[in-house]
């Protein structure tokens, strides 16, 4: 019988890793349905939408782009990360040798490549709503800026990876002690109310796009970092 003594964190890890990826396939599958549905919903009236008449003329503007998309994938990426953390998946992790710790760093992996996967389904839905559109319109459609970009590939990425950090860290941060509960409680209660209060925030948005995928990934690096302290905190404690 092997123990978690004799067995090196890196493969127990990546024994982790590789069951929660297979065992967690169908959150990839809900993103789906879910983005093909807003798709379907946006595709008459796109992100935002403009027009005039004069006479017997009426123009109207449709602007379609990634934005939908990626709200979308943000919030399902708070949400899986949420699910992680919770008792019903930590059931599973029995299937395999694991720690507290062990199971979070495999959580953040997982996380890492759904977030992944999920701008390349953002990015293939977007493709589809454009050919339906495409298709369907009778009214001229001016096809600019089609490409996606990579600095918009990492900015999307950025992000997910952001709420699925900020999922993590807390789910975890109620399995740790009383005062990690308190005090993330309140810290990221605060954040949230700033940045929706903040009359900053609008200059912020307007950075150019690796700068803003930088800050969300040193963000994101932060709260993955302490979802491992907590949960060997938890480790701790537990023993």
């Amino acid at each position: 019988m092997q123990s978690l003594t004799n067995i090196s964190l890196k493969a127990i890890v990546k024994k982790q890793v590789k069951w929660k990826a297979k065992l967690n396939i169908s959150a990839l599958s809900s993103l789906v349905i879910v983005q093909i549905i807003f798709g379907v919903l946006k595709s008459s009236s796109g992100s935002a939408s403009s027009g005039y008449g004069h006479g017997n003329l009426d123009v109207r503007f449709s602007i379609y782009s990634l934005d939908t998309f990626l709200i979308v994938s943000a919030i399902w990426a708070f949400i899986v990360a949420l699910l992680f953390t919770t008792k019903a998946y930590r059931v599973d992790d029995l299937s395999v040798i694991s720690s507290r710790t062990s199971s979070a760093i495999a959580n953040i992996f997982v996380m890492i490549m759904y977030s992944f996967i999920a701008v390349i389904i953002i990015i293939s839905t977007y493709y589809l709503q454009v050919l339906g559109i495409l298709l369907v319109e009778k009214e001229s459609f001016v096809k600019e800026g089609l490409f996606i970009s990579p600095s918009t590939f990492i900015l999307c990425f950025s992000s997910i990876c952001l709420f699925g950090a900020i999922g993590l860290l807390f789910g975890t941060s109620f399995k740790g002690p009383l005062v990690i509960k308190i005090f993330l409680s309140t810290f990221m209660v605060f954040s949230f109310i700033y940045i929706f209060m903040a009359p900053n925030i609008i200059p912020l948005m307007m950075l150019p796009n690796l700068v803003i995928s930088v800050l969300c990934l040193l963000v994101a690096t932060l709260f993955f970092s302490l979802t491992i302290w907590i949960a060997n905190k938890s480790e701790v404690s537990r023993k």
